[in-house]
């Protein structure tokens, strides 16, 4: 299996995925998967009918870079190849259609020179006067990873039942520390409001200390993972925001109107965005771990900004 950064794959996965997205990508160009038959792929898992031909490539296992790029260049090489051989069976599925744009899916791209080697056998193939028939006069080949379907992941995760999962690692003390030392006003509001949280307790000093970290911990944890769902999930972080926003909206209004106490109102509030997350269906779209770092964001992104606050004697 190879690992990224949306999925791991192996090369039955990847071409399971691979159609997925080009089927969510290019239906409006007519995308036509080229189911393997008795001669096999023919060098291709499936075209447009504006000249765009894809083939796709996954190892079974991890490959350092040198090793992974020798078997991307050579499978390049070889399905290239099967163009020239199977160019009249070819035609009977392409008609009038050309093939402009000869496109490599692998899902990890690690190696510069696996573009120089597609650049080369495009001008190769060019120059070929036998595939003039198959050929568009601006032929190319170019090589794409799973970076180009960030746009369909959301599609495919669902269909495939596959949570998301982003991998953030949690802050260091150090990266606590830094944080309270560049925000020292937000400090002392937070300090303000989890005073509250242990009013009354022998240990409130000891525990508010210990809140504040964690909070400050969950914020700066949260906003990496909305970075890195910004970067690869854009369509899943707005709706996140959505959400977010559509509650905290509403939580001054309740701050004031209700009984509870400030432990058991933060409780609910983390509730009530959870059941909003489960009623659009994220529990079904991202991983647990996700879905509680989404969660503790959102509670430490309103006590630092300020529209979760608590009224005295509450």
């Amino acid at each position: 299996m190879i690992k990224t950064r949306f999925g791991q794959y192996n090369g039955d996965s990847w071409e399971e995925t691979c159609q997925l997205f080009l089927k969510k990508k290019y239906h409006l160009q007519d995308y036509q998967e080229m189911v393997a038959h008795s001669q096999g792929d023919l060098g291709i898992e499936g075209f447009t009918r504006t000249g765009l031909v894809f083939q796709c490539y996954c190892p079974d296992e991890e490959y350092e870079s040198k090793k992974l790029y020798e078997l991307q260049r050579d499978k390049i090489t070889t399905d290239l190849g099967k163009l020239s051989k199977n160019k009249k069976e070819l035609i009977k599925y392409f008609g009038d259609v050309k093939i402009k744009k000869w496109i490599f899916l692998t899902p990890v791209l690690r190696n510069k020179e696996l573009i120089s080697h597609c650049q080369q056998k495009a001008i190769e193939f060019k120059k070929k006067f036998e595939m003039k028939d198959l050929l568009d006069d601006e032929f190319d080949v170019l090589v794409q990873d799973e970076g180009f379907f960030v746009e369909e992941m959301l599609y495919v995760k669902a269909v495939l039942e596959e949570k998301i999962d982003v991998n953030v690692a949690t802050p260091t003390v150090e990266e606590v520390i830094d944080w309270k030392q560049c925000e020292a006003e937000s400090v002392q509001i937070l300090f303000r409001k989890i005073s509250k949280l242990f009013k009354g307790n022998s240990n409130a000093e000891l525990y508010t200390n210990k809140y504040v970290d964690i909070i400050i911990r969950n914020f700066i944890k949260g906003q990496n993972v909305f970075d890195e769902l910004r970067d690869n999930h854009p369509a899943l972080l707005e709706k996140l925001v959505r959400i977010k926003s559509g509650i905290e909206s509403h939580i001054e209004q309740e701050l004031l109107l209700t009984t509870l106490q400030p432990k058991e109102f933060i409780q609910g509030i983390q509730s009530k965005y959870k059941s909003a997350l489960e009623s659009e269906a994220f529990g079904r779209m991202i991983s647990y771990v996700l879905q509680e770092d989404v969660i503790k964001e959102a509670e430490a992104d309103w006590l630092v900004r300020c529209p979760l606050d608590f009224v005295e004697g509450v």
